[in-house]
């Protein structure tokens, strides 16, 4: 999933990321600019409706696109996309309306004396109501537009004409707004009856103005809420905001994720940061990766010159450095993937959770040819801590021989004892503090009973053998209270099913976050695929053979990870997918989509190389798996 990430990233990475993007930010800002007067005309037209006198309804609404106050209006909402297109500000409120809707202050109509100065005045709660349903708008927006993941960029699979893919949209953003518009009002109604009197009591006290009841009934009542012609015309400005909001999102993300070419050598050194091994090899913006990908992707399937950039040797030295940087960045991804699903079928057999301390990074490759007969190990992996519903009899006969062959005044003993039970305490023996990795996390509320039991291991008194005559503080009185109490606390909450709805993970949050970018790894598997099957028939200096048995063996130790992964609980499970949606739901289900490449690109392999791939060298495991794969078994 791309989203819009803010990174530190150097200069050439920022001057990558202007000369890739800027001109595609600065165009969708100028068609939002653009197709504004046409949002607003339509809005106008439709404001003052009159089937009964057509002509005249037309005749005043192209009259009402001159006025002052309409130029003005557009002037401003100008100015707001373009805050919104670059700050992404998901809140403003226009009002342009006429009538008893255009101003806040009013002249009174009460039959009270003329010479009071102070009755002449009065406060348009009309107004006041059209301000207040535009803020609410502009913050409802802004809210679902995390909720429903809106930052998310979907790439699409086939590429097609910018004005194609907006037209498409368009009709879509029409219904869309207008449904969702007639929701925002109806919730703003309900808001409205309840606390409307709070801004109009505020405003009117503030600006000394009257309420003119005579003139209209108040509207934080039901009777004053049932006014058609209102109702209408806060839905209409409803409908106007949300069609030009949405319009500069679709234009955006039309723009951003349109494919973008690399070169693969480039023709000048000073262009040297813009190629793609390069590019694939650096830190770049998030979104430029995702391209850099895309861009592999579509040369792996549908540009031979390109390919054979790919496999050309450099000169002078005829080392295949393009391919190497490619490949390496490639089986990098995918051993990251392998690492992300082994922590997480870990975490999951424990039934405990996964620490935001551990890397996730795993150890880059300098060539793939260091993945031979490489599979990920216990020892490489990140340790995790000993989850807290594992219980402590397991340890009782090794933490008794402890105490009689090693103290627990040695440092040894101190540290041994730590690691058997799990936890692992903020303070060495040694009174330093140890790395924030080797730092367990505080007891959750849905952890078990047990883990008070563990907890007694979390802090065993245990002393220095190198500083003399120093010795350790015991925890007080009134910190051991405390603990306890929270324990107390901890096990009461944990037994009510209400509170641990809300306070439990949804499985299927954790199941999203570990395949958030899961995008890349499929671009990866497929570019990666597409090259070696080409290789066959296309590579002449064999660049691509010497790093066969390493992507095999990466992507077959890949697709046990994935097949184990999909064995584990709710990971199946596939969620409803709406059609027909403006909002993008396809992230949900990316990892069928990424199981489905992986088997695929294996595939496309063994099918272009068939019993050549007999002579590759691999290990007993995955030369069965082969050929189950050869004789299409899997």
């Amino acid at each position: 999933m791309a989203t819009a990430v803010r990174v530190p990233c150097a200069g050439g990475s920022r001057d990558t990321l202007w000369r890739v993007l800027g001109w595609r930010m600065v165009t969708s800002v100028v068609w939002s600019v653009v197709l504004l007067p046409v949002c607003t005309t339509v809005f106008i037209i439709f404001s003052s409706i009159d089937l009964l006198h057509p002509i005249q309804w037309l005749s005043d609404s192209f009259n009402d696109l001159y006025s002052s106050y309409v130029i003005f209006y557009f002037l401003l909402l100008s100015v707001v996309i373009i805050i919104i297109s670059i700050f992404n500000v998901e809140f403003y409120a226009a009002v342009m309306t006429k009538g008893r809707y255009s101003f806040l202050v009013v002249a009174c109509t009460s039959t009270e004396s003329l010479d009071n100065p102070v009755a002449q005045t009065c406060l348009n709660e009309y107004h006041l109501f059209f301000l207040l349903a535009g803020t609410f708008m502009g913050y409802s927006y802004s809210l679902l537009y995390f909720v429903n993941n809106m930052n998310y960029l979907p790439f699409p699979i086939i590429q097609q004409y910018k004005f194609l893919r907006f037209r498409r949209s368009l009709l879509l953003i029409v219904k869309h707004s207008c449904v969702e518009s007639l929701f925002l009002v109806r919730n703003f109604c309900i808001v409205y009856y309840f606390l409307g009197h709070i801004p109009k009591a505020w405003i009117s006290t503030a600006m000394d103005l009257h309420m003119d009841e005579q003139f209209h009934r108040p509207l934080d009542t039901i009777t004053g809420l049932l006014n058609l012609s209102l109702l209408y015309h806060v839905w209409l400005c409803g409908v106007f905001l949300l069609v030009t909001w949405y319009i500069s999102w679709i234009l955006f993300k039309i723009y951003a994720t349109e494919a973008h070419v690399f070169p693969v050598q480039p023709p000048f050194m000073e262009e040297s940061d813009e190629c793609l091994p390069k590019v694939l090899n650096s830190n770049p913006p998030l979104i430029i990766k995702y391209l850099a990908l895309q861009d592999l992707m579509l040369l792996s399937q549908y540009s031979p010159s390109r390919r054979q950039e790919v496999f050309s040797l450099s000169q002078p030295g005829g080392h295949p450095h393009n391919w190497t940087a490619i490949s390496r960045e490639c089986l990098n991804l995918l051993n990251d993937m392998t690492q992300r699903l082994i922590l997480y079928q870990e975490a999951a057999a424990t039934n405990g959770r996964m620490s935001s301390s551990y890397p996730m990074e795993p150890k880059r490759l300098d060539s793939p040819e260091e993945t031979i007969f490489r599979t990920p190990k216990p020892s490489q992996m990140p340790r995790l801590s000993m989850p807290p519903l594992v219980k402590t009899q397991l340890f009782s006969s090794k933490l008794s021989t402890l105490d009689m062959a090693s103290p627990l005044g040695s440092p040894l003993g101190c540290s041994m004892v730590n690691r058997m039970a799990g936890i692992f305490d903020v303070n060495t023996c040694y009174g330093s503090p140890q790395s924030p990795q080797l730092v367990r996390r505080g007891p959750r509320l849905w952890t078990s009973a047990s883990d008070q039991q563990t907890s007694e291991f979390s802090n065993p008194p245990c002393t220095s053998a190198i500083a003399e005559g120093k010795t350790v503080r015991q925890p007080s009185m009134i910190y051991s209270w405390i603990q306890n109490k929270r324990e107390q606390i901890k096990n009461f909450l944990s037994k009510r099913v209400l509170i641990m709805y809300f306070f439990s993970k949804h499985p299927e949050a954790s199941i999203q976050a570990v395949f958030s970018d899961v995008q890349m790894h499929i671009w990866a598997l497929e570019g990666l695929s597409h090259l070696v099957a080409a290789s066959f028939t296309e590579d002449r200096f064999g660049v691509v053979q010497t790093a066969l048995p390493a992507i095999l063996n990466t992507l077959l130790t890949l697709q046990e990870a994935v097949d184990k992964y999909f064995k584990l609980p709710h990971a199946s499970s596939k969620p409803s997918r709406v059609s027909g949606s403006l909002v993008d739901t396809s992230y949900k289900t990316l990892r069928f989509a990424f199981r489905a490449s992986l088997k695929t690109a294996i595939y496309r392999i063994t099918t272009t190389f068939g019993e050549h791939l007999n002579a590759v060298q691999a290990s007993a495991e995955h030369q069965k798996r082969l050929q189950q794969f050869l004789e299409f078994k899997e």
